[in-house]
């Protein structure tokens, strides 16, 4: 008995060896949609990747949304570019990502494209939201975040988890320019993200999503394994 558990603690400290593992460098992947079955060959090097030329998720393009009248309440004047006042939450954003058909018809496409090991398909998850306009600094913890531009365009300012101990209070920044560290600006690349294209981050990266169009909205899709469901809830709790 006392074997078993020292192989299953063995087996996790590797697990949690390998999640916190990053790539410094500034580095872009990218792959066609159509070519998604090379993903892995991708992930494993730890660096965001672009995936171009995807199909539109028509369950939250704009003249989908009018045509249901609950959503059309809502986000009406959002989406006829009227004002860009709605309710600013995570629970209004996970909502919509599920009662919008988002989640599910991310789930068919992705939920298997990252399964790197036989129990990944029995122990992973997925968690979806739709996000408006522009937004302060996040951190990425799931696995894998997919930045999935539905409508306008958005310019996502990436920057490396090498700076995780001076980035404590990330969240007060909206502008990747005003960081400053030891006297100098922070290292960032900016990526141009629009319909067609999605960005995939590996875990730990921080990123900013400023709109260069307004009234621009996007979907978020995280890949979960228990590791980062753990992580996650320490670092929000």
């Amino acid at each position: 008995m006392i074997e078993i558990i020292l192989v299953f603690t063995f087996i996790f400290l590797i697990y949690v060896f390998f999640y916190k593992q990053y790539s410094q460098e500034y580095s872009l992947n990218q792959i066609e949609f159509i070519r998604l079955d090379k993903l892995n060959e991708l992930i494993y090097e730890k660096n965001p990747i672009i995936v171009s030329h995807c199909p539109q998720i028509p369950c939250v393009a704009p003249s989908t949304l009018m045509k249901t009248p609950r959503f059309k309440t809502i986000l009406g004047d959002y989406l006829e570019k009227k004002s860009n006042v709605l309710p600013n939450s995570d629970s209004f954003e996970t909502f919509l990502a599920n009662e919008s058909g988002f989640h599910a018809f991310c789930n068919i496409i992705w939920f298997n494209k990252f399964h790197t090991h036989i129990l990944s398909e029995y122990i992973s998850s997925l968690k979806s939201k739709i996000c408006f306009g522009s937004k302060y600094m996040n951190k990425t913890s799931a696995l894998y975040t997919l930045i999935i531009p539905v409508d306008g365009k958005y310019t996502c300012s990436l920057i490396n988890p090498q700076y995780e101990k001076s980035l404590n209070n990330y969240k007060q920044y909206n502008n990747v320019e005003e960081i400053v560290i030891h006297n100098s600006q922070i290292q960032y690349i900016d990526v141009i993200l629009k319909p067609g294209s999605i960005l995939i981050l590996p875990a730990h990266w921080y990123y900013i999503m400023n709109e260069s169009e307004t009234y621009s909205y996007y979907g978020i899709l995280e890949y979960h394994e228990p590791i980062s469901v753990l992580n996650n809830y320490l670092e929000n709790r």
